[in-house]
């Protein structure tokens, strides 16, 4: 049976940080105030100190075998985690982290604790993470803040093969008549998108 945090600690940490976003690298027209992937790179790019630790959440719960190296801290937190045993890394490692939880279909999500800058990246998926596993199993929640862009499916070109309805954490893609999309429960994420092989999903501007 699957791990759930209790609800004590999962009230603790909803109250600390707030979660961002992030959607993948896809070519969008368009002013953002989440960030993306490369809005990401810029920011490690400017960062004084960039570690990388194993997933608080996944290393506690245990309910897949997806990565567990993908937590990047950075600036304040960097030199915290540093000091608790994160591993500092280069900015061309950080990148490679990315790209490595996303081909596993990992969520990007900028953390940031009440008054404090985004000094957090990890790749969450929604059975282990405290911020997705409660968007998950109770809709949207306040902590958790959706990217500015939403899915959308070209019909004319979608092929049933339900990549999108496997790669979605949230349930925003399910297999009723088609492929059926509910751009309410889309994050934004953009997971559906790199993997779609005929390119009928893109994301706009919500």
């Amino acid at each position: 049976m699957p791990q759930e945090w209790e609800d004590e600690k999962l009230k603790e940490l909803l109250n600390k940080y707030t979660a961002v976003t992030i959607p993948v690298q896809v070519s969008i027209d368009a002013q953002q105030h989440i960030i993306d992937t490369q809005r990401a790179k810029e920011i490690l790019s400017t960062a004084d100190i960039i570690t990388v630790q194993e997933c608080f959440c996944r290393k506690t719960l245990r309910n897949c075998d997806n990565p567990l190296e993908v937590c990047i801290l950075f600036n304040e937190s960097g030199v915290i985690a540093l000091e608790k045993g994160a591993r500092e890394i280069s900015l061309e490692e950080a990148v490679g982290v990315l790209e490595m939880s996303h081909k596993a279909g990992l969520v990007h999500m900028a953390y940031y604790r009440k008054g404090e800058d985004l000094d957090i990246i990890c790749s969450c998926c929604s059975c282990c993470c405290h911020h997705l596993s409660t968007l998950k199993r109770f809709g949207y929640h306040e902590k958790v803040i959706r990217s500015d862009f939403v899915a959308a499916l070209d019909e004319s070109l979608c092929n049933e093969c339900g990549m999108c309805v496997e790669r979605c954490h949230v349930g925003a893609w399910n297999r009723g008549n088609g492929v059926v999309l509910d751009t309410g429960h889309c994050i934004g994420c953009g997971l559906c998108i790199s993997t779609c092989p005929t390119g009928a999903v893109s994301l706009v501007k919500r």
